[in-house]
């Protein structure tokens, strides 16, 4: 089922919380609603729901405007953080609650619980009770218990956040694998930049109740379209430079304290003035030990003497200084350069993304 939210706003009293979302998503789309702690993710996928009323703008759900329906008769499925799987009640049942709520026939509930089971390898747990799992078991669980349902869209409220990075890892391939299998609606809260990458098909950024960005995983991490996104969105920290824009013929650049960088490979979507204050974004991983690759028509070459560097398995981030500030980059751990020594780097330019001062927008 497609689902689109036009305006939504959700105030609690004075309190406002999500302000002029804007998401328009098609029927099989994974969206990921990204985001930190309190940015309003997960009370933007309780709207949804229907379990908060929205204060603004209009809801729909394959067209149809859903703002004044009920949680019960959305069709929708969510599942939750902590799972809530009834301890008492065994594996079956607690995937079977609802059908048996809603007066489906045993023989019937028995045949879609069995079926949902298989398809989630869990049917030699149907006779233990949750105390008996282990949490990536319940959490297996609780996707039955809304896969059962067949809904027209799946809601999952940080689904991975209780399980250990091995079991996460594990999930997440299986949650991908089922939304292949289903090709069926999906939206997924997380505060987790890999499961929004690894996962979704679409990807809302979302800040202080606003979206910042809204586009495919390769949009937002390639094509940040504000300083926020830019700063959020990847493993390690993206490189930013304040400084001029420069342009002399068709020569353009940044001047960032004695360093000229040139822009000439850029695409601007708004031509900076000379003198304009800008930032220059580059990811660490678009910087490179010069020795190791042969320079392109847009690589800017530097030697700069390594300040810092931290091992983080088979990569080594290292940190150099740059006119007053860090500049991060990725080496292979069996090259650790030593501190204090100087290294020959080069930036590739192709995928730098570059800032308005004022706005903090793209330009």
């Amino acid at each position: 089922m497609s689902l689109e939210l036009n305006n939504i706003s959700k105030s609690f009293g004075a309190v406002n919380v999500l302000s002029d979302i804007n998401i328009t998503i098609e029927e099989g789309d994974f969206l990921v609603l990204l985001g930190a702690s309190g940015c309003g993710k997960s009370t933007l996928l309780n709207c949804i729901a229907g379990l908060e009323d929205v204060s603004g703008g209009e809801l729909k759900i394959n067209g149809v405007r859903v703002n004044e329906v009920d949680a019960s008769d959305r069709n929708v499925a969510m599942v939750f953080q902590s799972y809530a799987l009834y301890p008492t009640m065994k594996v079956e049942r607690n995937i079977s609650f609802a059908l048996e709520c809603q007066g489906v026939p045993k023989a019937e509930r028995k045949e879609a619980v069995h079926r949902v089971a298989e398809l989630l390898h869990i049917s030699e747990l149907l006779d233990r009770k949750p105390g008996q799992l282990s949490g990536g078991q319940r959490q297996r669980v609780a996707i039955g218990r809304a896969l059962v349902r067949n809904p027209a869209i799946f809601l999952l409220d940080e689904p991975m956040s209780n399980l250990d990075a091995k079991l996460r890892n594990k999930m997440r391939s299986e949650l991908r694998d089922l939304h292949r299998e289903l090709g069926a609606t999906f939206v997924l809260v997380t505060h987790d930049q890999i499961e929004a990458m690894s996962m979704a098909t679409k990807v809302a950024v979302l800040d202080q109740g606003r979206v910042q960005q809204f586009g495919t995983p390769f949009e937002i991490y390639h094509r940040p379209e504000n300083l926020f996104v830019a700063a959020f969105v990847g493993q390690t920290k993206m490189n930013f430079f304040n400084g001029e824009f420069t342009s002399v013929g068709d020569i353009q650049g940044i001047k960032v304290g004695d360093t000229h960088i040139p822009l000439t490979a850029y695409s601007f979507e708004h031509e900076p003035k000379p003198g304009q204050e800008i930032v220059l974004g580059i990811r660490p991983e678009d910087i490179y030990e010069a020795e190791t690759i042969t320079p392109s028509a847009n690589s800017f070459a530097l030697e700069l003497k390594v300040s810092a560097r931290e091992l983080t398995g088979g990569d080594t981030n290292v940190g150099f200084d740059f006119e007053g500030e860090t500049l991060r980059c990725r080496y292979k751990s069996a090259r650790m350069p030593a501190i204090g020594s100087k290294q020959k780097l080069l930036m590739d330019l192709d995928n730098c993304a570059v800032f308005d001062a004022s706005s903090e927008l793209r330009i």
